[in-house]
């Protein structure tokens, strides 16, 4: 095994005795530009071990969903305008088989804010634009990615996902096209791992805004209007389908700030969600109050909703 790799460790269901066991999962690059994954079980109860997979190809979502979790996401950004668009383009092709003008579409965001996904993923491409003669760097530090822990059926009901706005002027065409009446509520937002706002109305569901993926955050927030633009009244991170931590606003005010959106410079409600591990419930934490709401039992001080961050 060469090349960049990062590891995962999940809590799951053992198949042969039903008990907890833990699977490990890996993605890794194989002589420098070729993305491989692998993963087995071993459960300490039954002793079963079992190697779950071994080769080339994407890795699973659950698992690239734990791997953004556990490592945070990475971005890739161009260095500069490509020398060679069309080599650009061809590069992207080559890399992963997209139309023509899906790979116009990635191109655009490595030119702009930049592409987002696994470190490895970032690393895979990085390596198929270079042989292209195309410099791109990548970048790491954006905080945590936190994947949907909700009922699964909402997940499954699918809806529109919320389109990105990443300017000022998509943010000033999207109030536009909202009624008066609209705009006195806040609005359902999650922050993509491209680090765009998505935006949706507020009885949506913040998995469905998302289109399914993980957020750097979520929540709800209300706009108002300023002079002649627009400014945040209220951001909170209350999405019962996320949790995000209130640490999450790093994420939140660089996507506001890109806009030109004044803010508070907070969340004005900041939302504090524990896992009970005797009972499972999520609980939303009032007043410094780490008990769970169901069985009364204590729930630790450190954010624990999502178990991959635990194993």
């Amino acid at each position: 095994m060469t090349g960049t790799e990062q590891g995962v460790r999940m809590a799951v269901r053992c198949w042969d005795c039903g008990g907890s066991t833990v699977r490990s999962a890996g993605q890794f690059l194989v002589d420098g530009r070729e993305l491989w994954w692998d993963a087995e079980r071993c459960c300490p109860q039954c002793g079963v071990h079992l190697c779950e997979q071994f080769g080339p190809g994407p890795v699973p979502q659950d698992v690239r969903e734990a791997l953004l979790t556990a490592h945070g996401p990475a971005r890739l950004r161009l260095t500069g305008p490509p020398a060679s668009p069309v080599a650009a383009l061809r590069a992207i092709r080559e890399g992963s088989e997209a139309s023509l003008s899906r790979a116009r579409e990635l191109l655009a965001e490595l030119t702009g804010f930049g592409l987002s996904g696994t470190a490895v993923e970032m690393a895979y491409w990085r390596a198929r634009l270079a042989e292209r003669g195309v410099t791109a760097e990548v970048t790491v530090g954006f905080g945590r990615a936190y994947r949907y822990v909700g009922p699964p059926e909402l997940r499954e009901a699918g809806g529109p996902a919320g389109p990105p706005v990443r300017t000022a002027d998509e943010f000033a065409a999207w109030a536009d096209a909202r009624t008066a009446e609209e705009l006195t509520e806040p609005f359902t937002f999650v922050i993509d791992l491209g680090g765009a706002l998505r935006l949706a109305p507020r009885r949506s569901e913040h998995v469905a805004c998302a289109g399914g993926e993980p957020v750097l955050s979520a929540g709800e927030v209300g706009f108002r209007r300023s002079g002649g633009g627009w400014e945040v009244e209220t951001v909170s991170n209350h999405s019962t389908g996320y949790c995000p931590e209130p640490t999450s606003w790093p994420a939140v005010t660089a996507a506001l700030t890109r806009l030109g959106l004044p803010h508070p410079g907070a969340f004005t409600y900041a939302a504090v969600f524990r896992r009970c591990p005797g009972c499972g419930t999520t609980n939303l934490v009032r007043e410094e109050h780490y008990v769970c709401a169901s069985c009364d039992a204590d729930v630790p001080a450190r954010w624990n909703v999502d178990p991959t961050a635990e194993v």
